[in-house]
């Protein structure tokens, strides 16, 4: 078109075109309405958690309190999560589903955050997001005052309304880091076991109660990671896929002023191996089998052998009543290699059938009462942890 072929024009039409782009997102519009999503601690030090509800609660009063914009309720929001079955945790990690729900509510932005601390300062970042674009803005302030706080509202109200406001003050300077919470936590240990000693960060400090709802308190603990072990003889928890035996032990991060529940999931290592060694096991009645004259069974069962390699087995049984007599075909894969076995034992014979097939052991037997087969592996074995 000659319209746009005059430079001069051109010129006047990309100077409003990026005006337009960088003018107030709804200056002299409707308020502006912002929905309150996580503001999360990044820091590894649990004792600045408190700063979230610092922070949240200084933003939040800042932007409520001046026109131009509008602040969802946060029962509003409560409510839509409680509809949608969703954890407001959960919308700070799924953006696709906080935008989702950010047009229920009928928000423009969704305001989420997160801060570090730096030891004599902390940084603060803020995302908005609007629901419609999926565009995000993003603000950032470090300092150690209240007045950082108030800073970010002051940058927020500025881009979304185009106007100025000064929240600071020097009655607002006052430090929110001097305001840490020192105050230690403590860890109720529950454990089945009879005086099974206890280490904490590698120290002695007891026995277990042997009572499984009576605990042992691990109490003024400093806020951070404690790792929790406890040792008993034969007692432990078994490592897969290689099997190795090892203590019970858990990472707890202690929070400030919090009592933390911990459950110790230590059990006798025979009992762990037989519920690793039995890959199957099952039963058929004779009775059945002379009632239906033919009783199939199709089993297919895996395993991760001690390399992480991972067995694959299938197996066709047909147990059918002849005259005075039972028949077993069992037609068995491991691995996709094929294994036939026949047996079959007159009325009141006793009958038994052993193989050993790669890493596992197949083995039938028949008597007067049932058929009975199983399959369990030969790579591990009952006792193996006393070697």
């Amino acid at each position: 078109m000659d319209f746009f072929k005059n430079k001069p024009i051109r010129f006047l039409f990309t100077a409003l075109l990026l005006l337009s782009i960088f003018l107030p997102v709804k200056a002299g519009a409707d308020p502006v309405s912002i929905a309150f999503l996580e503001i999360v601690n990044s820091s590894v030090d649990p004792r600045y958690d408190y700063l979230e509800g610092i922070i949240r609660g200084i933003l939040l009063y800042d932007l409520a309190t001046e026109e131009g914009i509008a602040v969802v309720d946060r029962a509003d929001l409560e409510s839509i999560l409680s509809e949608q079955e969703l954890q407001l945790n959960n919308l700070a990690e799924n953006e696709s589903t906080a935008l989702q729900v950010g047009r229920i509510l009928g928000a423009d932005y969704l305001l989420k955050g997160e801060y570090v601390f730096l030891g004599e300062e902390v940084l603060i970042i803020v995302k908005l997001i609007d629901v419609i674009t999926a565009r995000s803005l993003a603000f950032s302030e470090r300092g150690s005052s209240e007045n950082t706080i108030h800073s970010l509202a002051e940058q927020i109200f500025l881009r979304l309304t185009g106007e100025e406001v000064v929240l600071r003050s020097e009655n607002r300077d006052r430090s929110i880091i001097s305001l840490k919470d020192e105050t230690p936590g403590s860890i109720a240990l529950h454990s089945h076991l009879i005086d099974a000693e206890i280490f904490l960060d590698d120290e002695f400090i007891g026995y277990t109660t042997g009572n499984a709802r009576v605990p042992f308190l691990i109490e003024n603990l400093y806020p951070g990671k404690h790792l929790v072990r406890i040792q008993l003889h034969s007692f432990g928890v078994i490592k897969k896929p290689e099997i190795i035996f090892e203590d019970w032990q858990e990472e707890v991060e202690v929070k400030t002023g919090k009592k933390h529940v911990i459950r110790a999931k230590a059990y006798h290592f025979n009992e762990q191996l037989y519920d690793l060694v039995e890959l199957l096991r099952e039963d058929i009645s004779i009775r059945s089998i002379e009632t239906e004259k033919a009783v199939i069974r199709r089993h297919e069962v895996s395993f991760v052998n001690r390399q992480g390699g991972e067995v694959i087995i299938q197996l066709d049984l047909e147990a059918a009543a002849g005259e005075k007599k039972i028949d077993v075909e069992v037609v068995l894969a491991y691995q996709g290699e094929v294994f036939t076995y026949n047996v079959s034992a007159k009325e009141g014979e006793r009958k038994e059938l052993k193989q050993e097939i790669g890493l596992v052991e197949f083995e039938i037997n028949i008597d007067r009462s049932e058929v009975s087969y199983n399959i369990s592996r030969r790579d591990i074995w009952q006792n193996m942890f006393r070697e």
